[in-house]
């Protein structure tokens, strides 16, 4: 053989033993492999990803009325990113077929993101005009959260054959259907507690702009409050147990996906969006539901757990 073969096959053992060892190795950050996460994660389609995601973001911004100038581009681009690395992490960690990645985030953006913050919107606001108004951003939102679901699930996704549906059905049956039951309207009542403690620690510093009716805020009464972060909770509850069950890692993935499922796309994208809201209430919200997500993510991880 000549040398010059010799030294390439030396080279590709080499290699081969080195890819092997990286692929045996491990982070020091929640012992994730190397390999894993670097398969996972292709810098072309996340960049293609958060330019597709802003462009989405500047859609939606046209299509409510809003202003597109430096600023309101800005918070676009920064909601593009914030997505972008916030789901090319979640849906790494799942082993889905893409279609059932899609349908579990265009929910969880709907629904979380859009949904539940709309229907407080209507009772906690006067950005709604009326309930026409209400439902035609309803319907915008299905259609933003739709074509961004596909952008994720399509760009992100790696080949997996896993369905939703028998991960679901094995997931369930570790308890009763009592039990579920049960746990299901645990986690929906006890997002009300979580949410009126903290509500009323940052109460102090936002009450007067919530007594100034000319700011469009208003504090419905607790014959309004509690049925409606009822049903929030409920809502919370029905659209991340899928995403407990698509996580194959237990424990702290699972209460980082929750949290930062609550937060992220359910608070701090819409807070920074929200151009109505006076500037200075929005640092006390921030933290507040920052505290919301945090605890709450915490008890639901627990709540929906298997034995």
């Amino acid at each position: 053989m000549c040398c010059h073969c010799q030294r390439s096959l030396e080279f590709n053992n080499a290699s081969s033993i080195d890819h092997k060892t990286l692929a045996e190795s491990k982070s020091g950050i929640g012992g994730f492999k190397i390999t894993q996460v670097m398969s996972k994660f292709n810098i072309g389609r996340f960049l293609v990803l958060v330019v597709l995601l802003t462009l989405t973001e500047i859609l939606d911004q046209v299509l409510v009325g809003g202003a597109l100038n430096l600023i309101s581009c800005t918070v676009r681009l920064t909601t593009g990113i914030l997505l972008s690395l916030f789901f090319t992490w979640l849906v790494g960690k799942m082993m889905l077929q893409k279609l059932h990645v899609f349908a579990l985030i265009w929910l969880n953006l709907f629904v979380i993101r859009f949904l539940s913050n709309y229907i407080e919107g209507y009772f906690f606001t006067s950005i709604f005009t009326s309930f026409t108004d209400f439902i035609i951003r309803m319907s915008i939102a299905l259609g933003i959260s739709l074509i961004e679901g596909v952008f994720i699930a399509f760009l992100i996704t790696i080949e997996a054959e896993e369905s939703l549906s028998v991960s679901l059905k094995e997931y369930l049956s570790s308890r009763s259907y009592g039990s579920w039951i049960m746990r299901i309207v645990v986690g929906s009542v006890v997002y009300f507690p979580i949410y009126f403690f903290f509500g009323m620690l940052i109460f102090p510093f936002v009450a007067v702009y919530y007594s100034d009716p000319s700011l469009g805020l208003k504090v419905p009464g607790f014959e309004v409050i509690i049925p409606l972060e009822f049903f929030r909770g409920f809502l919370y509850v029905i659209v991340l147990l899928p995403i407990m069950v698509s996580l194959k890692d237990n424990g702290k993935a699972r209460l980082i996906a929750l949290s930062l499922m609550l937060f992220i796309p359910g608070a701090f994208i819409p807070l920074i969006q929200q151009s109505s809201l006076p500037p200075e209430i929005v640092p006390f919200h921030l933290l507040e539901i920052l505290a919301d997500s945090l605890v709450y993510g915490f008890a639901l991880s627990r709540i929906l757990s298997k034995p």
